[in-house]
């Protein structure tokens, strides 16, 4: 490796805070999958990208968000993806 760098859990974490945060304190991931595609250099700057790809309500009333993340550098190379489920509040 030419110098330091973030490795696999420490992205996931970054994943994780980033749903987190959108989520916000009234919601909560519920799931998330996450690949690793390169690393994260000391330097470099991490992007992160994410879509909602879906929402489903069960027979409960409780709705669930699925959400497609990318991790991206400066270069605009994907670091990692991520496949999450975000629990939003039942209204």
């Amino acid at each position: 490796m030419p110098r330091g760098y973030g490795y696999g859990a420490s992205m996931g974490a970054w994943i994780l805070d980033y749903l987190g945060g959108w989520a916000g304190q009234w919601r909560s991931v519920t799931h998330c999958d996450a690949q690793y595609r390169g690393p994260a250099f000391i330097g470099d700057i991490t992007i992160m990208n994410a879509e909602i790809t879906g929402k489903t309500t069960d027979e409960d009333g409780r709705t669930t968000v699925q959400v497609k993340c990318t991790m991206e550098n400066q270069a605009k190379a994907v670091l990692a993806t991520a496949k999450g489920s975000i629990a939003l509040p039942l209204s």
